[in-house]
């Protein structure tokens, strides 16, 4: 793989979650069958060569994310890995230091806002302790640990927003989580015009589908995933990942305020 990113320091949200319904065993092992999209961001950003803070919440997460630090270790890499709720001002800023500690030059170059949180609810049942249970993660952390962030971003740096397909689907029960997706999509506008020159960075959007895990394969097929014009099945982390490392990269250096979407199809942006 090439190093296009050496020397990055990278904070990257979310980055070692995985699917509690995939853990068929107590087994304290991240493979590729149960790896959540920031893990496989985490790791394909240190194998082109950046450091990378990993943070996690809970002491599950804490397991996955020793086996994600032995993964960048191996690839060459410097990491931190932080315990840090990234609802909560003072823990954005534990991520904030963990990069500075990281960085060679005391910059911190990319940041991926990935951590989210997308139950469902119905608006009969809607509580304000529901609304802001996702509206702290999905849309409060990325605004502020962007701000955190910005006296300390180089210039060529990436700022990259994970969305859903549910942003612009109108799926039931998903009030909370497809308008906190749809407004990432908006500032990803807004910090383009407002940060771009200003601090030389590039700000974009991406937009998944649905990713595959063990639950997906021991249902029915879903005939939206029948008739989507990539493939007839639902997206991999692989799928993913290497979207987001090349909005990470200078290849995207003229990529901004975009919304790129990587659902095969499901929905067209």
């Amino acid at each position: 793989m090439v190093k296009n990113l050496s020397g990055k320091t990278v904070i990257v949200t979310g980055s070692s979650r995985y699917d509690e319904a995939l853990c068929i065993t107590n087994l304290p092992i991240v493979t590729e069958a149960i790896r959540g999209i920031g893990t496989g961001i985490a790791i394909d950003l240190a194998k082109r060569g950046a450091n990378v803070v990993v943070n996690y919440t809970s002491p599950r997460g804490a397991i996955a994310g020793e086996e994600v630090v032995k993964e960048i270790g191996d690839a060459g890499s410097k990491v931190a890995l932080v315990q840090a709720n990234v609802a909560l001002l003072s823990d954005l800023r534990k991520l904030v230091e963990a990069a500075l500690a990281l960085s060679g030059s005391g910059k911190i170059d990319i940041l991926v806002h990935n951590a989210a949180a997308g139950d469902d609810c119905y608006m009969e049942n809607m509580t304000e302790e529901f609304y802001e249970s996702q509206t702290d993660i999905n849309l409060k952390a990325p605004i502020f640990l962007t701000q955190l962030t910005l006296p300390h971003i180089g210039r060529g740096g990436r700022i990259v927003l994970v969305s859903s397909v549910s942003a612009r689907m109108g799926m039931p029960q998903r009030t909370v989580y497809a308008g906190t997706k749809a407004a990432l999509e908006g500032i990803a506008k807004v910090w383009a015009t407002e940060l771009g020159k200003k601090y030389g960075i590039t700000v974009n959007c991406i937009s998944p589908g649905p990713v595959a895990t063990d639950m997906w394969t021991e249902c029915e097929p879903d005939p939206i995933i029948n008739a989507m014009p990539a493939a007839a099945r639902v997206g991999e982390v692989s799928d993913i990942v290497p979207v987001v490392s090349f909005l990470c990269s200078e290849d995207s250096r003229w990529v901004m305020g975009s919304t790129v979407s990587a659902s095969g199809g499901m929905k067209f942006i």
